[in-house]
């Protein structure tokens, strides 16, 4: 059996839930690598406070 070089991305896609697929870590070139997502903050809070879900 031969070893693959690379996989397809649409096999690795396959292989995650939908939530999964949603949100993920994107590249942040700036910070070096990988990294998730920031919280986007909620219209009308108030800064310092955290909305309860």
């Amino acid at each position: 059996m031969a070893l693959r070089k690379s996989i397809p991305q649409a096999e690795l896609r396959e292989k995650l839930t939908p939530e999964q697929r949603a949100s993920g870590p994107t590249y942040q070139a700036s910070r070096g690598g990988w990294f998730p997502e920031p919280k986007k903050p909620v219209p009308g809070t108030p800064k310092g406070q955290q909305p309860t879900q």
